[in-house]
């Protein structure tokens, strides 16, 4: 049989791809899905990509979005080299023999806070997913202020009157473009699966509450990461998300800082000005960082992050789970042992405990009972632990129980295997165990991109949850003996693969009431306004 032709036709013009060296996949990088979205088109939803002439080379990355950099020796450094605003592009790996193979579409959502990141990263390189049967699709889209600034006098440029949220534009366009072209590379635009870890997993959160996504996307893998938590957090670790009007006022604080009285001022002004505009949030020397440099944490709340317009979001995304109106398709979701990893904590035993008694008032008790502070190094361990537990851990737990309460097939995970980090690595203490992200490399069956001493376990784990995912792609269900999740049980990804009970419970038990008292408390504060 001849080898499937490197040259693929897709709305705006011909690709040259290339072959991967043992012949069955073939590759295409750099496909724009969007015009640049340079000088008038800054801060503008996302633009459908121009026609070309002749044959368009795809065989390098395109350049990811401007970032600062994350710390040189982390686990999630690397593939950021080249950067720049024109950076909406996605990357195809396909197996497929005809543009009639019709295979499941997987399309991968990076992480990174929405500060960093891209899809160069050595990580998410997709041939050998593909190649155990599925057409796999990275994308870049806009980060940080570039990517969700929102603005009064950029919602009067739009007829429904809101703004921000252009990373998310971005994957809504990248999805919009694949469901045009993906069968020209043998794939189902019927069957698309979003997966994504951390920011990723939480886009995925937002893609199913969102009424712009519908019809896009027909799975849902949610790794690490949502976005379910009311707003306000005095620890100032986010797990919520500006309204449209804090959101404006974040905007016209940084044109402000800037010095720039129009938004044509402001859009003068280079990436980096815009990036490093204003100080860390009050309160952030409190806090320290290992796994991940400051940007990660940093702005969180301040043009920087995904916001509740009001168009994109009509809603909080929990409001919209709970009342069962999100795209009620089939959900994997689920965190990993060790999401303190790469978080901020306080080794101040005396500080952390007040700040629990101001945090959590008639909880604190049960929260310093659940998160002792006995010493500063048990409370820097606690306040790390907490910290992941809220912004991933209960997230996807939130995540799992309002989605199958709408019916819709549901899966939950947990994953605690610990990769073979070497004694020497050079990367920060606190990424040891089955640190956040640690699934990546087993799901993508790129094991090999990190030079460890992988042993036959880690190769079974992959093989085993990287099965998953596909059948799960392909069906909706991953099989297995993977049963939908009833609230007590749990798929553990671990030394053995198999149901458990829900690690935690206790923990998970807190965050729900919390929470619950949070929301509770924001609709009494709205009443009363």
């Amino acid at each position: 049989m001849a080898a499937p032709t490197t040259i693929v036709r897709v709305a705006e013009g011909a690709l040259e791809g290339a072959l991967s060296a043992d012949g069955r996949t073939r590759s295409f990088k750099g496909i724009p899905y969007a015009r640049p979205p340079v000088g008038p088109l800054r801060w503008r939803e996302p633009v459908a990509p121009e026609r070309w002439e002749g044959v368009r080379p795809a065989l390098a990355f395109g350049p990811t979005a401007p970032q600062l950099p994350v710390v040189a020796n982390s686990l999630y450094a690397g593939g950021h080299e080249h950067q720049s605003e024109d950076c909406l592009t996605l990357n195809v790996w396909t197996p497929a023999q005809s543009a009639g193979d019709r295979l499941p579409v997987m399309v991968w959502l990076h992480f990174g806070a929405y500060q960093f990141g891209g899809s160069s990263v050595a990580l998410y390189d997709g041939e050998r997913l593909a190649a155990a049967g599925a057409v796999v699709v990275t994308l870049n889209h806009r980060l940080g202020r570039l990517g969700f600034l929102s603005h009064p006098e950029l919602s009067a440029q739009y007829s429904h009157g809101t703004s921000g949220n252009y990373g998310i534009h971005d994957q809504i366009r990248a999805l919009a473009w694949l469901a045009e072209n993906v069968e020209h590379f043998g794939g189902d635009p019927g069957n698309v699966t979003v997966f994504g870890l951390s920011a990723g997993s939480m886009s995925v959160c937002l893609l199913m509450a969102s009424p712009l996504a519908r019809g896009l996307l027909h799975r849902a893998i949610g790794m690490s990461g949502a976005a379910l938590g009311p707003a306000g957090a005095s620890t100032g670790i986010t797990d919520s998300m500006q309204g449209r009007e804090p959101a404006h006022r974040s905007g016209i604080a940084l044109a402000r800082n800037l010095r720039a009285s129009t938004i044509d001022e402001l859009r003068a002004r280079t990436p980096l000005e815009i990036m490093t505009a204003e100080p860390e949030p009050a309160g952030a020397d409190r806090w320290r960082f290992d796994a991940v440099d400051a940007p990660f944490h940093r702005g969180a709340l301040d043009g920087a992050f995904p916001s509740v317009d009001g168009h994109l979001l009509p809603e909080p995304a929990h409001a919209v789970f709970a009342a069962g109106r999100q795209a009620r398709v089939p959900l994997i979701t689920g965190s990993a042992a060790g999401e303190a990893s790469g978080m901020p904590y306080m080794a101040d035993a005396a500080r952390f405990v007040a700040d629990a008694h101001a945090e959590y008032g008639e909880q604190a008790e049960e929260f310093l009972t659940l998160f002792p502070a006995g010493d500063d190094d048990q409370a820097a361990l606690s306040s790390a632990t907490a910290n992941g537990d809220r912004v991933f851990v209960w997230q996807n737990w939130a995540w799992a129980n309002l989605h199958v309460a709408s019916g819709a097939p549901t899966y939950y995970y947990h994953f605690n295997r610990e990769p073979p980090i070497p004694a020497d690595a050079s990367i920060a203490e606190r990424s040891r165990g089955a640190f956040h992200s640690a699934e990546i490399p087993y799901v993508f069956r790129h094991l090999e991109v990190r030079d460890w001493p992988w042993t036959d376990a880690d190769h079974a784990l992959s093989d085993a949850m990287s099965g998953f995912w596909l059948d799960f792609a392909r069906t909706g269900d991953p099989g297995g003996g993977w049963a939908r999740f009833d609230g007590a049980t749990a798929m553990h990804f671990a030394e053995r693969v198999g149901l458990a009970p829900v690690p935690r419970r206790e923990h998970l038990a807190f965050w729900d009431a919390y929470y619950e008292r949070r929301r509770l408390a924001a609709a009494e504060e709205r009443d009363d306004g």
